[in-house]
């Protein structure tokens, strides 16, 4: 009996972690190809449309973090933003101006923005309390988004006279549906704020190490950023690859996100956080080099399934100091500020950057660009002191 409300209890948090990384996947890995496609965008309006979306997240990761704080329960939240983001997501597709395109954009993702950060609020906080291990339940969510981008690339591959990218559209509707029913079905987190009216919110900057860690990850989410908005429609468009291609190399970075977080409680108790971060930069420099020169498929393959995960593997690194280390009326707002300013900050930059260098110098010099940062990231970070948190 003891076993089965056990599950019933858990069951529910591997559900809402692969459909809510699912429908991320249907928007981060098909939207620039949808822009492209129906919407009749460049690379120039397709990097300002999608920096639209992460300069509104920032505020609304703020606000919705605070909110989920001073929530009766952060499920609530969660729940509510989730109904809203399918309604959004479906209207897309009326009008494919520029000016509609960046109204929609910027109201999607403003609900959008908090998935990520409330859903580790919520099963960090959980399963901590619970002593349940939290790497298996988050390795559904990295599995399920590599799972969905390469589904639907061998879709539009191979049966692409009767299925378009539009497909996405219907299929995050539903998504949306089932979320909703599996954060319901949830058990209930306090919002541990509730009945305050000020969260001291400076006090989260104080602490060097997290502020080290959010500076280190900015620079990685923008090289990702810069990859994830353009390679798609590169390997398609100026290398002629099959889009199942794109959608293995997808697949093939989650891989190590699943090993990474099916050992997550062993690799944080056996290493220290410096260690874990430095390798994982030491990865994206190799990996942007490897992507600037190397064109050929299985070059592109092979270097997605070994380096594609640690951008994820330095968000997690964080994420985890922050949920040790914060204070309890804090949480939500610690892990949403943590997507704001090292997430969706970032991932503004590299459309407008990114968009502009890809049109002027081509994708290949970003990448390098992208190299160089991450070099310079790693120099710094070997001589900055890491606190492990107790």
């Amino acid at each position: 009996m003891e076993n089965t409300k056990s599950v019933r209890m858990i069951l529910p948090f591997f559900m809402a972690n692969g459909l809510l990384y699912g429908m991320n996947s249907l928007y981060y890995s098909f939207i620039p190809k949808y822009l492209k496609d129906f919407g009749g965008k460049g690379d120039g309006e397709i990097g300002i449309i999608l920096s639209i979306g992460p300069l509104v997240g920032i505020i609304s990761l703020i606000f919705f973090g605070v909110m989920s704080d001073k929530a009766k329960y952060k499920n609530n939240v969660l729940m509510l933003i989730i109904s809203i983001s399918a309604v959004l997501f479906y209207m897309i597709r009326i009008n494919n101006s520029l000016g509609y395109f960046i109204f929609i954009f910027a109201a999607f993702m403003f609900v959008l923005s908090p998935f990520g950060g409330l859903l580790d609020a919520i099963s960090l906080e959980y399963t901590t309390a619970a002593q349940i291990k939290y790497g298996p339940i988050r390795c559904t969510g990295s599995l399920i988004f590599g799972v969905i981008s390469l589904l639907l690339t061998l879709i539009l591959t191979f049966f692409g006279d009767s299925v378009d990218v539009t497909i996405i559209f219907p299929v995050f509707v539903c998504m949306a549906i089932l979320s909703v029913i599996s954060v319901k079905m949830m058990p209930a987190v306090k919002g541990h704020a509730h009945g305050k009216k000020k969260l001291p919110v400076m006090d989260f900057f104080k602490d060097k190490t997290c502020i080290t860690l959010m500076a280190i990850l900015f620079a990685g989410q923008f090289s990702f950023g810069c990859f994830y908005n353009f390679m798609q429609n590169f390997m398609e468009n100026n290398l002629n690859l099959a889009p199942w291609v794109w959608g293995l190399s997808v697949f093939f970075m989650i891989i190590g996100e699943v090993i990474f977080f099916f050992k997550y409680d062993y690799f944080f108790k056996r290493f220290s956080i410096k260690t874990i971060v430095l390798f994982a930069v030491v990865t994206q420099v190799l990996r942007y080099v490897s992507l600037a020169f190397l064109h050929d498929k299985i070059s592109i393959l092979i270097t997605n399934l070994l380096t594609g995960a640690f951008c994820g593997v330095m968000h997690y690194a964080a994420s985890y100091y922050i949920n040790l280390t914060v204070k309890k009326e804090m949480k939500a707002l610690g892990q949403t500020l943590l997507f704001a300013i090292s997430f969706y900050v970032p991932r503004f930059l590299s459309g407008i950057i990114g968009g502009i260098t890809v049109e002027r110098f081509g994708f290949s010099v970003l990448l390098a660009i992208c190299a160089i940062i991450n070099l310079i990231v790693l120099i710094i970070s070997s001589f900055i002191c890491f606190k492990n948190p107790a």
